[in-house]
């Protein structure tokens, strides 16, 4: 009859069929999978806001991990907060195994203890994450009727708990901690405490509130590879045989780049730091040859390159491939690149590696400072030329259009004039061509055969901006038009 009870309270929840939540809760005793008995009215008497966790599906553990994360943050139960975990229709024993298994401090109560009746009264008060609930009881007995848990430890923060460490002994927390990064690599270190067995190494990302343990050592540093995109709070726990953990305070680091010194395909060497301590900010464009996302954005980032001064003034841009020298120099041919391209065996397949690069194509922006404000893993996406430019924009990147700077084409068999243009191009070809114009967003402007001859192309009406021009298939050059 119970099951039966919580599974028409479930599908009411599933079905969008909740009722209204009470604005206070009534008193209830809890009884734990080790038959301690819990007072809801006696843990809010002391002051305690008291937090539930509901696990519907035990299959799942990664929001349980984060609410002991949670619990650690907040005081371990001996602050603020109380937290509690609820496994509706699960006995004792199962309760007692999942306890164990996740590492879960707080009570866990179940089926036995009152967790299947407690969850049907106030199952229109519980707020879901996936397969997890969560309801936070005031000391006055409030019920607190805001969405709650998908970024506990953040929405806790914001209600106005301080996080505090879980410090009842002579035990401590690690102090003095001190991030640091050197050639690529994370080292997190702090003071040893006497009688520790353990450290946890715990991070939270900038964009995700939650916690997440990086490793367990018996040393008091942590180091590792570094992650760019990964980075932000750091902490560390101390852990004594008894069961006590002691968070240490904070420490932050920001999105920095790590230095690379590679070759690119010209035999060039180009030195990251070395271009940032000179002040530039550094435009790097990850690709690789049969990309189709990488050659439709191709224009736009080529066009941009000329929009902000051709590498002379305040952007410096690069690329850097996963393909090797002999494909960089097809891809360099075909989209007539100016700027350097970094195969994988020249440097590429390493710098990637560091960098942690999921797939192409793959941008960001590096400051001369050192430090990433655009990446394409959180904040950099774009499908024009404008994009790029609105991107820009908070960085004071001033404009230094180079378009004078781009050099008449003349090859055996074409000529190109003039360049820049404003009413004509003449194009001079030997032979029969077909010829064919593209713009900066990759689109087919114009096409025509010509006959051994010089033709005058009018471009009087094209918009100002960058055009491609293909020859029997094959890139031939660029020209700019500016009215």
């Amino acid at each position: 009859m119970k099951k039966a009870l919580f599974l028409l309270s479930f599908l009411a929840i599933s079905l969008g069929l909740k009722a209204e939540c009470p604005p206070e809760v009534q008193d209830f005793t809890f009884t734990d999978c080790y038959g301690v008995e819990y007072n809801l009215f006696e843990l809010l008497g002391g002051e305690q806001y008291v937090l539930f966790h509901f696990v519907t599906n035990t299959s799942t553990t990664s929001q349980t991990t984060t609410f002991v994360n949670t619990y650690h943050q907040f005081g371990c139960n001996g602050r603020d907060l109380f937290f509690m975990e609820v496994l509706p229709t699960k006995n004792d024993s199962v309760c007692r195994s999942w306890k164990e298994d996740q590492s879960v401090e707080f009570p866990v109560i179940g089926m036995d203890g009152g967790g299947n009746q407690f969850y049907s009264d106030y199952s229109s008060c519980i707020y879901y994450s996936g397969n997890n609930g969560y309801l936070l009881i005031c000391p006055n007995h409030e019920i607190y009727q805001e969405p709650l848990g998908y970024h506990i430890g953040e929405e806790l923060e914001a209600f106005g708990f301080t996080p505090s460490n879980c410090e009842w002994s002579d035990h401590t927390a690690p102090t003095n901690l001190n991030a640091s990064l050197v050639d690529g690599h994370f080292r997190l270190s702090w003071y040893g405490v006497e009688g520790v067995s353990y450290y946890h190494v715990y991070y939270r990302r900038r964009s995700w509130m939650d916690y997440n343990m990086m490793a367990t050592t018996a040393d008091t540093c942590y180091q590792g590879v570094y992650i760019p995109y990964e980075d932000n709070h750091y902490y560390a726990v101390s852990c004594f045989e008894d069961g006590s953990e002691y968070i240490s305070d904070t420490v932050s680091i920001g999105f920095d780049a790590p230095d690379f010194v590679a070759v690119d395909c010209n035999g060039n060497e180009v030195h990251l730091y070395d271009i940032l301590d000179s002040g530039q900010y550094v435009f790097i464009d990850f690709f690789h040859y049969t990309c189709g996302p990488c050659r439709e954005l191709m224009p736009f980032v080529e066009e941009s390159y000329y929009y902000y001064g051709c590498n002379d003034k305040d952007v410096f841009y690069m690329e850097i491939s996963s393909d090797n020298a002999s494909l960089c120099m097809q891809w360099i041919e075909e989209f007539d690149v100016e700027y350097p391209t970094i195969s994988k065996e020249d440097g590429g397949g390493e710098i990637r590696s560091v960098y942690r690069i999921p797939g192409d194509p793959f941008f960001m922006l590096i400051a001369s400072d050192r430090s990433i404000v655009l990446s394409s893993w959180y904040n950099f996406g774009f499908d024009d030329f404008q994009s790029i430019v609105d991107a820009f924009a908070p960085f004071d990147i001033q404009v230094y259009q180079c378009y004078h700077d781009v050099e008449e084409e003349s090859e055996a068999n074409y000529e190109l004039f003039p360049n820049p243009a404003d009413t004509f191009v003449n194009l001079s070809v030997k032979g029969s061509s077909l010829v064919q114009i593209y713009n900066a967003l990759g689109q087919l402007t114009d096409s025509f055969v010509v006959e051994n001859q010089q033709v005058k192309m009018e471009t009087d009406n094209y918009p100002e901006g960058l055009y491609f021009i293909q020859v029997n298939g094959k890139a031939f050059g660029k020209f700019v038009v500016k009215h």
